[in-house]
């Protein structure tokens, strides 16, 4: 039975989140009528700060630095001690080389500073090829007394497959919203700021 335009957009959503939306359709049309859901991401190691590069040297594309901060769910104190997991695509929209789901190349782990902050040092993403997703950024948050979960995507301004619908929707998130504006520095590295919320219960299922 073929899927409803909706009903797949959000399934590719839920499934980008973890670098599954490299499979193919019919995987895509299984794991929807199995009711698979992603798993939370691996333990951190153990020399984990809050600053990572989690490309290599070298790695082709723009390189980008997110700054970022990690609030309480009152939105108003930071968090110190929280465990930040990101990842992203490569350049060209891909998680993986070997095109294996749920495994991506560029991926690294932060750990809040006394003042709730982090900093990523990896690429601009690319896109997902051939689908109208705009590039971004994935966040999973856990530790400090809360439980892991996945944030919405760090999405860039400017982005042409941004629709009208996800620019409302992040303007009212306000200090969080999560379409950033991107600036470029005299070395040509561009950089963004988020603000990210932390939940009380977790958001993935069975946890």
């Amino acid at each position: 039975m073929k899927l409803e335009d909706k009903s797949r957009r959000d399934f590719l959503q839920r499934m980008a989140r973890w670098g599954l939306a490299c499979a193919t359709g019919s995987y895509l049309t299984a794991s929807l009528v199995k009711g698979q859901n992603p798993p939370p991401p691996p333990p951190e190691p153990p020399d984990t700060t809050w600053t990572a590069t989690i490309v290599p040297s070298g790695e082709p594309g723009d390189p980008l630095v997110v700054a970022g901060r990690v609030f309480a769910p009152d939105g108003e104190h930071t968090v110190a001690g929280v465990v930040v997991y990101a990842y992203n695509t490569d350049k060209d929209g891909y998680y993986s080389p070997d095109g294996k789901v749920g495994h991506p190349r560029i991926k690294g782990y932060m750990k809040t500073d006394p003042q709730g902050r982090f900093e990523l040092h990896t690429i601009r993403p690319g896109r997902y090829p051939g689908m109208h997703i705009p590039a971004h950024v994935h966040f999973n948050l856990w530790g400090a007394g809360y439980p892991v979960q996945w944030t919405e995507e760090l999405r860039f301004m400017g982005d042409s497959y941004l629709t009208e619908a996800m620019k409302n929707e992040s303007q009212a998130l306000g200090k969080f919203a999560t379409i950033r504006p991107l600036s470029r520095d005299k070395d040509g590295v561009l950089h963004c700021e988020i603000d990210l919320r932390l939940q009380e219960k977790s958001n993935y299922p069975g946890h």
